[in-house]
């Protein structure tokens, strides 16, 4: 593990460093009072939402709900990881970020490589500009394939001259510095002379392949003419596993405003044209097909990812390679999604005829991955006899059965599965089919001219993404669990009127028979608790105002409390058996009937105070906006909360949380 950075470092970095400069340096703000407003940069507005408070070093937009201070913002905004995100604000405040004592990680290990590794990169570009064989690049550059020196520049892209030692001329002039190019595969060294080198690329336009922080790690050259390889990538390296990488990533969390998928192709050009055609979120294999560690690697960033292939028959088979690469690592809420390209197309030749907006159809339009594991299912079987459905729902499940089984899309299948082929979900899920490779293709040679098949064993560094999810929420201020209202039990007919209380005050439908409801918990939350009062003093609803960030929140009990008080601040007048009459979603009335039914309905009817207890639950969920997980209560540690010593342990304790997460 890296050196860990120490606490004193980020309270001062915090303490130096003014969110308003962080935020105006990407975004434009316009001054609303004594704060600042803008469009929000994290999701898509026509009018401004995000605001920013200068005094508390603080922002929030009442759109989407992010909020934090100037860590979380450059952490969402330039998509980096925490220690990334540290590491740019502290050169911008002119300060070196110590480490202190740890086991350096493989870049820490290899920094003079990386050195000489950017150092060939500048090389190559000044070579486009300077070099006696330009004109050979940039012709094929702007001419044959149509990109501008601003996408070229983007890129990075580069170009190596003819000749045999150009770079070992440039670079290599010491013989330690020889030693790590050729460790970092730049050199090749002559068979009949030991410790005697040339270049590995010559006369080809370079690719510099970057990591998910921007260092240049690798490169990729291709060839002008009809030369073999027409792609020759770096061999891997101690920085350098082809298999874990993805060409185009760090461009991709750059560039694009709202990085909510990304589309994975196959070449390096496919990349860059479709990012000069306005479509910054692809990126490419790098001479492998798509493998797990991609798909896990890029779940950490997105929730969508969506795999390109050509509409032949070496497309459809790259495709059940990457829907077998899928399969093992898929997650709820996570999507994967299968596009086939017209024969003869590729992203590159496609866009450039279509556009932009034409190709963005096409990517909606984009097969699922059920349509895809059931199609591939039905080709390799003759349907219409009892054999054959027998043999498709088998071939479908040895795909199923590759999943998590905790995973809830699996379940989906198997019920999708039961309806296309009669068989019912139970025996499908108890069934046990011996796994194997559904493909059986032989390895394709891609586009780059090498071996596609994946070569995987590799655990990929990506830090995980900053979604809510993926932190602990022991810091959370309230309680706030995420459990539903008693969801285990079914509402009555809610199309039926007339409901009434029964004896001793509890909740009874029409047909007086509470043994529809099981016995609710022995214990409410805060927010429960808010909920009853509620329903047992409608009228208090008119007397406090529930904010708009509440509102807007998405845990499943607060929803539910915004329903019953917009009921009831509508209709001062009406009382619970008019909202339970008028409801038509189960799931509230579930959760109405369940408080109703519960034992401390019948104390709460009877307080005097139940508009302060809704009050005080309000103004509680308010201070404490944006804390409802750890990650947030990062977001929201303002300057002046270092200030005291509490705070500082409290920020001190959930880095190390986030820290213990990255490890």
């Amino acid at each position: 593990m890296a050196g860990r950075i120490p606490d004193q470092f980020i309270d001062e970095l915090l303490a130096r460093t003014d969110i308003t400069d962080v935020v105006a340096s990407r975004i434009s703000l316009k001054k609303t009072g004594q704060n600042y407003s803008a469009l929000c940069p994290f999701h898509n507005e026509k009018s401004p939402s995000f605001s920013l408070n200068p005094n508390k070093q603080f922002y929030y937009c009442f759109g989407c709900g992010a909020g934090g201070n100037a860590i979380s913002f450059v952490m969402e905004h330039d998509h980096l990881d925490f220690v990334d995100a540290i590491e740019t604000l502290a050169k911008d405040a002119g300060m070196e970020v110590p480490k202190e004592q740890g086991a350096p990680d493989r870049y820490e290990q290899n920094a003079e490589l990386l050195k000489r590794l950017s150092e060939s990169a500048q090389f190559y570009q000044q070579q486009l500009t300077q070099s006696p064989h330009k004109i050979k690049a940039t012709d094929y550059l702007s001419k044959d394939r149509g990109l501008s020196g601003q996408i070229a520049k983007v890129f990075g892209l580069g170009f190596a001259p003819p000749g045999w030692d150009n770079l070992l001329k440039k670079v290599g002039t010491r013989a330690e510095s020889q030693e790590q190019l050729l460790r970092g595969g730049m050199l090749i060294e002559k068979k009949d002379q030991p410790g005697h080198y040339y270049d590995r690329f010559r006369d080809r336009i370079i690719f510099p392949i970057r990591d998910s922080r921007g260092r240049v790690i690798a490169f990729g050259g291709r060839a002008f003419g009809d030369e073999k390889p027409k792609y020759l990538n770096s061999p891997e390296t101690p920085v350098f596993q082809k298999s874990q990488e993805l060409y185009g990533l760090f461009e991709a969390k750059q560039n694009t405003k709202v990085l909510d998928q990304i589309l994975v192709v196959e070449g390096y050009m496919d990349v860059i044209v479709l990012a000069q055609h306005g479509i910054t979120n692809a990126v490419a294999t790098l001479g492998t097909s798509v493998n797990s560690q991609h798909i896990r690697k890029l779940f950490k960033l997105v929730s969508k990812v969506v795999l390109c292939f050509d509409g032949d028959k070496a497309g459809r088979a790259a495709a059940i390679r990457g829907l077998e690469a899928a399969l093992p690592v898929m997650q709820d809420e996570k999507q994967i999604r299968f596009l086939f390209l017209p024969d003869g197309e590729d992203p590159d030749s496609l866009v450039r005829s279509e556009g932009e907006d034409a190709f963005n159809h096409r990517l909606e339009d984009a097969h699922s991955l059920s349509h895809v594991l059931f199609d591939h299912a039905r080709s390799q079987v003759t349907l219409g006899d009892e054999e054959g459905e027998a043999q498709f729902a088998r071939n479908a499940m040895a795909m199923i059965q590759q999943m998590p089984k905790e995973l809830t899309f699996r379940s989906v299948l198997i019920r999708q599965l039961s309806e296309q082929s009669g068989i019912d979900s139970d025996t499908l899920g108890n069934t046990s089919i011996k796994t194997v490779r559904q493909s059986n293709y032989e390895p394709q040679a891609n586009a780059h001219g090498q071996d596609s098949t994946p070569q995987g064993g590799y655990d990929d560094h990506l830090p995980p993404s900053m979604g809510y999810e993926e932190y602990d929420d022991s810091y959370q201020p309230l309680d706030i669990p995420q459990d539903a209202y008693s969801g285990q039990q079914q509402a009555p007919n809610s199309g039926k009127k007339g409901s009434k209380f029964g004896n001793k005050g509890r909740f009874k439908n029409n047909q007086d028979s509470p043994a529809n409801f099981p016995p609710a918990p022995s214990s409410l939350s805060r927010i429960k608790q808010a909920s009853l009062c509620l329903l047992l003093h409608p009228h208090i609803a008119t007397q406090v105002d529930v904010p708009d960030p509440l509102i807007n929140r998405s845990e499943e009990d607060l929803q539910i409390f915004c329903k019953i008080w917009r009921f009831f601040h509508k209709y001062p007048k009406k009382n619970v058996g008019h909202l339970l009459t008028e409801l038509q979603d189960s799931m509230t009335l579930a959760a109405i009937f369940s408080l109703l039914n519960h034992q401390d309905a019948a104390t709460k009817q009877k307080i005097s105070n139940a508009q302060q207890e809704v009050a005080d639950m309000i103004s509680a969920l308010e201070k404490n906006l944006g804390l409802n997980t750890s990650i947030e209560r990062l977001k929201n540690k303002g300057n002046e909360s270092i200030k005291d010593n509490s705070s500082k342990q409290e920020l001190r304790d959930l880095m190390d949380i986030l820290r213990r997460k990255k490890s």
